[in-house]
């Protein structure tokens, strides 16, 4: 699944986490920590895959949550969410549209009811 990343996403989620790193929402902050535009925050992009996979699966619950990150994911780009499914554990691979693996992380689930 694809998802643009937007500035104005990320500031409102600056916003409501109160995280207003600079590198998050400012270019020149982004460029003096060596990116050449803002990064998303990394719980951003988490709760993102959690949003994502239980808009599909309305009748599951994330019990564990794990994410590893291996590189920036930058604002204004498009993310690419693959779930691939095994029994109660849901791998996750969040690569940028440039191919680059951005995270690999798993979170169990388990049926509501």
């Amino acid at each position: 699944m694809n998802k643009y990343i937007t500035a104005e996403a990320i500031q409102r989620y600056a916003a409501i986490s109160k995280d207003n790193a600079a590198i998050h929402i400012d270019n020149e902050a982004a460029a003096k920590a060596g990116y050449n535009r803002p990064i998303a925050h990394g719980m951003y992009i988490m709760g993102l895959a959690q949003s994502l996979y239980l808009a599909d699966h309305p009748t599951k619950w994330i019990t564990e949550y794990r994410m590893k990150f291996q590189k920036p994911l930058f604002v204004d780009t498009v993310a690419i969410f693959d779930f691939v499914f095994s029994d109660c554990n849901i791998e996750v691979t969040i690569t940028a549209e440039t191919g680059e693996v951005i995270a690999l992380g798993s979170f169990s689930v388990k049926e509501l009811g």
